[in-house]
């Protein structure tokens, strides 16, 4: 599968910007085949070159596409780093005073580097998943009560 794609210029405006990552992440979406690899013609001022992306990364790319179309900012990070409180509370979208309490009743996993706490990516997105779970199933509580007590159908 190949798709031909042009080098961006730099310096866009964030509405141009986003104009054309939805673009751009239209025709990708076009040419993804679940699983496979995706040749892309990249085109410069002076040459033109055709690199394989993994499927993997072709899937990322797309989400990041996307994200940026919708005005989203995004970072990358990998999943085995580690992270410093305010990057943590920020993932989980609390206070950081709030997650100190959460790492301090051992609700979250955490080590400490010195005298600063460090917490692994994976151990604040399982209970980011946890919470997400336990949230759902509260939601779903909820929502039988009210059938039972006829305010829902």
């Amino acid at each position: 599968m190949t798709a031909t794609f042009l080098e961006s210029s730099s310096g866009l405006m964030p509405k141009k910007e986003s104009t054309i990552a939805h673009e751009s992440s239209i025709a990708l979406a076009r040419h993804i085949q679940k699983g496979e690899d995706l040749k892309i013609r990249v085109e410069g001022d002076q040459e033109e070159e055709i690199i394989v992306l993994p499927a993997t990364i072709v899937t990322l790319l797309l989400g990041m596409l996307r994200m940026k179309a919708n005005g989203l900012s995004m970072a990358l990070t990998p999943l085995d780093s580690e992270l410093t409180t305010s990057q943590a509370a920020d993932i989980i979208n609390v206070s950081r005073p709030y997650l100190i309490k959460l790492l301090e009743a051992g609700e979250i996993p955490h080590y400490k580097v010195g005298s600063h706490r460090r917490i692994r990516r994976e151990d604040i997105m399982m209970y980011k998943q946890k919470r997400r779970r336990e949230r759902a199933a509260i939601l779903d509580e909820l929502t039988a009560e009210a059938q039972d007590l006829g305010l829902y159908d």
